[in-house]
């Protein structure tokens, strides 16, 4: 579908209610208009390195994934695939005399007042709710199937040293400070790799690399007393199936970010009970290392949507974060520096 067949569809019969406008929420992979109690998300015909969507049969086959992997973490959230048709000039989800012309995933509209990211802004999350939440993701990672073919080394070292494209944005925009965090940084990730990589080895061997979430970020996550995790990676399998910590790592770093270290150890501590793992110099140093990744991730991607817009104000809303978690990666690589010491003199 195309942005003026999006407009026609929001206006069909399908969505219409007395009272309330359907809402057009976009990302650059995605539509999804909320209407009522649904949410309809299509997918835009779009190919990158990493996904392709750039054909009917493959938008469809990829609403299909998302549902099915969806469900394992959001069930009552994720319902089914539903064909889109277009009739003349009218584009609905019901006249099936039309050409069938694209999908939608169909979600229940969830409560975003429950939205993780929210309550950590407004100081509204307990240690039960984060405990609650530590248990629904080690009992998900115990039933998550295995993967024995995983070798990340290369992988991990190419996606981190990509940090380095947008040096020169950084440099424009925060100066030298922060590309000196970047520069330093792939410094320690290519040593800490080099160095560790018997451990990546032994916790694929191990079994610890599993078929999770792949994007577990407090944007995801609805805190309601049974949390509701959604949005997993459906259109890369190597981008969702990871080590559990790195999985974990991503929602701790995210919690550091919001100033809540308390609640991204607290986090940390009740997953590791409840997931049978035994905690060790090992295991931390690599979850550490884990989170020093996720934050350059998050760092780059809000540097790269800032050098999409010349608006300034859309520009500083993602400059403003960038710099939160490029300030968060000179921290982890301080700790991570101290701990590889550590872990080398406890030996």
């Amino acid at each position: 579908m195309e942005q003026r067949e999006i407009d026609k569809l929001i206006k069909c019969k399908d969505l219409q209610e007395p009272e309330h406008q359907p809402i057009l929420v976009e990302t650059h992979i995605s539509w999804v208009i909320l209407a009522g109690n649904y949410a309809y998300k299509i997918k835009k015909p779009v190919k990158f390195s990493f996904l392709d969507f750039s054909t009917l049969e493959k938008r469809g086959y990829y609403c299909d994934r998302e549902v099915l992997l969806n469900k394992r973490l959001a069930a009552e959230m994720y319902l089914r695939t539903i064909p889109i048709f277009k009739r003349d000039r009218e584009i609905s989800f019901s006249n099936q005399d039309g050409v069938l012309i694209d999908y939608a995933v169909l979600m229940m509209r969830m409560d975003t007042n429950m939205e993780m990211d929210k309550l950590l802004l407004n100081d509204q999350i307990s240690e039960v709710a984060i405990e609650k939440l530590a248990i629904k993701i080690a009992e998900f990672h115990r039933q998550a199937k295995v993967i024995d073919h995983h070798s990340p080394i290369e992988s991990l070292k190419n996606r981190f040293n990509d940090i380095e494209d947008i040096a020169a944005n950084v440099l424009h925009h925060l100066g030298d400070t922060f590309t000196s965090i970047i520069q330093e940084s792939v410094k320690i990730s290519n040593y800490f790799l080099d160095k560790y990589q018997d451990i990546f080895a032994e916790r694929t061997l191990n079994g610890f690399v599993r078929d999770v979430h792949g994007d577990l970020h407090t944007g995801n996550i609805f805190l309601y007393p049974d949390p509701v995790v959604f949005d997993c990676i459906e259109f890369n399998d190597e981008l969702r199936q990871m080590d559990v910590l790195d999985e974990i790592a991503f929602l701790c770093m995210d919690l550091d970010a919001y100033s809540r270290s308390d609640l991204s150890e607290y986090f940390y501590k009740k997953y590791v009970h409840y997931s049978g793992i035994k905690e060790n110099n090992k295991a931390r140093l690599l979850f550490d290392y884990y989170k020093f990744y996720r934050a350059n991730v998050r760092a780059k991607v809000y540097m790269l949507n800032a050098g999409k817009t010349k608006n300034q104000l859309l520009m500083e809303q993602q400059i403003i974060p960038a710099t939160r978690y490029l300030n968060l990666l000179g921290k982890y690589m301080v700790n991570l520096a101290v701990l590889n010491d550590r872990n080398h003199q406890e030996g």
